[in-house]
């Protein structure tokens, strides 16, 4: 086995327009979009395309507006689960917060109880 010096770019598959395409790094193409915080969906679309151009996929020049519908479609979802996963984030810091409030009033009541004091 060899030692590989840098993990490769998934292949995933995602249909465009009535058929299925594999894209080489869509994953690290959507991350990278989303760090650049764009909100307008026609920079979104040309940026999501430049990146998965970059990642060595062929986007034949006529069917560049499918792909980009595409695109746009599977970053609103990439957005929706990276909005789930910050939402359970803060429920579960807030469920930890209030755990250890509990435990803090607890622990002063029973030392409160252990020295006779309310």
């Amino acid at each position: 086995m060899g030692n590989a010096c840098c993990a490769k770019p998934i292949v995933k598959i995602i249909k465009v327009a009535d058929v299925e395409a594999g894209l080489n790094g869509l994953d690290l193409a959507l991350q990278n979009v989303y760090l650049l915080g764009l909100d307008d969906d026609e920079k979104l679309k040309n940026e999501l395309l430049r990146w998965i151009r970059d990642f060595g996929n062929y986007v034949a020049p006529g069917r560049e507006g499918v792909y980009k519908d595409a695109l746009l479609r599977e970053y609103k979802l990439f957005v929706a689960e990276m909005e789930q996963q910050r939402l359970r984030r803060l429920a579960e810091q807030q469920a930890q917060t209030e755990k250890k409030g509990v435990v803090s009033k607890w622990r002063r009541w029973f030392g409160n109880r252990k020295t006779g004091s309310s």
